[in-house]
């Protein structure tokens, strides 16, 4: 089901009876001020509703509870976002009754959670919440869990499912392949990431999963998207109840992503840019949303500027990569790129001299400003942000 009503009309007043709304709430009213019409409204981001929240919000004169979820941020300059608990509930029975309709989540479905749940950032029971809205039984590890207590869990529960982002996952089907190991779990559902072809494909090998799920959203906007991802690559469809727009769209359709929440009443968000790109797209006469990697994809180095798709040719054979920047106590920057892919032992250091070599040379290496480096290694050496339990492309240190 897609929430894009076909008429536009009907499309432009729930926008504009919803903004009304969002201009009366104490968080916006400043935000918003001399603004009339939705459509003129300014896009709302995460660089604005940080000080909005830290102004505006003051949690002790609330007058009930509020659930509160983490977005992204440092540790000191988290975004944290207040919702109110039944609205949030309301959206996740929405969830749960589309899942339960498409088969995606049944009453039968036995699941291996292991998302990560630290400071406020609660994928693991949000999974759980929406899965016992299906009737469904979770099996609730988390991403902290010990390699050996999930695939324990594993053989005695025989779930049908795993969930977990694409860099946990891959780290537990490396420790089942070091063991010669192979589990038979028919589905699997991913979140949090995007899944590179190559990690879905050892993945399946190691997992045994036939099937691929996804689901989308944010923090501040809740889950509100679902993908059948074997047969709907990258395709997403929307629960009733949320607009989303495609702002600025280029010649092929791709936009910013800006999401309206009309379950979220108490804490309205409106026209949120969540920092994904993506695109309509008409498949069978349904609509879906298409997403692109939204991944932070460009970094400076001795003042020139570089994206990672540049690197891409250093790493067409491998299961995963990292880029990672730092600088040493003379301040010189260090460039090292950790790749995970299967070498063999003997064909090893001839493999990291060359990629070596190639790196050097898309960086204009210079030795006097900088180091470069290139390591082999699993997917469990790569670094993963331990409140998200995301492990990004690009880990800037400086």
């Amino acid at each position: 089901m897609n929430s894009v009503d076909t008429s536009s009309k009907t499309h432009n007043l729930l926008l504009q009876d919803y903004f009304e709304l969002a201009k009366k709430s104490s968080l916006y009213s400043q935000f918003y001020k001399g603004n009339d019409l939705a459509a003129e409204a300014p896009i709302l981001s995460k660089k604005e509703l940080i000080p909005i929240l830290k102004t505006n919000f003051k949690l002790h004169e609330e007058k009930t509870g509020v659930y509160l979820v983490r977005s992204g941020g440092s540790t000191q300059n988290p975004l944290i976002f207040p919702v109110d608990i039944q609205e949030n509930q309301n959206q996740r029975l929405a969830m749960a009754a589309e899942l339960t309709k498409n088969n995606f989540f049944t009453p039968k479905t036995i699941a291996l959670n292991i998302f990560g749940y630290s400071d406020m950032y609660r994928t693991a029971a949000i999974m759980d919440d929406i899965l016992e809205k299906c009737q469904a039984t979770t099996l609730a590890l988390s991403a902290h869990a010990s390699y050996n207590d999930m695939e324990q869990t594993a053989t005695y529960f025989k779930p049908d499912f795993i969930l977990g982002t694409p860099s946990k996952l891959l780290c537990f089907a490396q420790f089942l392949e070091e063991k010669n190991t192979k589990l038979q779990i028919e589905n699997l559902f991913y979140g949090g990431e995007f899944l590179r072809p190559n990690v879905q494909n050892l993945l399946q090998k190691a997992l045994g999963c036939k099937q691929i799920y996804s689901m989308y959203g944010s923090a501040e906007t809740g889950i509100w998207a679902w993908s059948d991802a074997t047969k709907n690559p990258s395709l997403f469809s929307i629960i009733k109840g949320i607009i989303v727009e495609i702002i600025d769209p280029d010649k092929e359709g791709y936009g910013t992503i800006a999401v309206t929440n009309t379950f979220r009443k108490r804490f309205p968000v409106f026209r949120y840019a969540i920092g994904d790109v993506g695109r309509w797209v008409n498949q069978d006469g349904e609509s879906f949303l298409e997403l692109k990697s939204r991944e932070t994809k460009s970094f400076i180095v001795c003042e020139q500027h570089y994206d990672v798709d540049e690197f891409t040719s250093l790493t067409s054979g491998a299961t995963a990569f990292q880029i990672q920047l730092s600088t040493d106590k003379n301040f010189k920057e260090v460039v090292r790129m950790l790749i995970v892919q299967n070498v063999p032992e003997y064909q090893r250091l001839d493999f990291v001299q060359e990629k070596c070599t190639q790196l050097k040379k898309l960086l204009n290496y210079n030795q006097r400003f900088m180091e470069v480096d290139v390591l082999l290694v699993t997917a469990a050496d790569l670094y993963t942000n331990p409140t998200t339990t995301k492990t990004p492309m690009l880990w800037d240190r400086r």
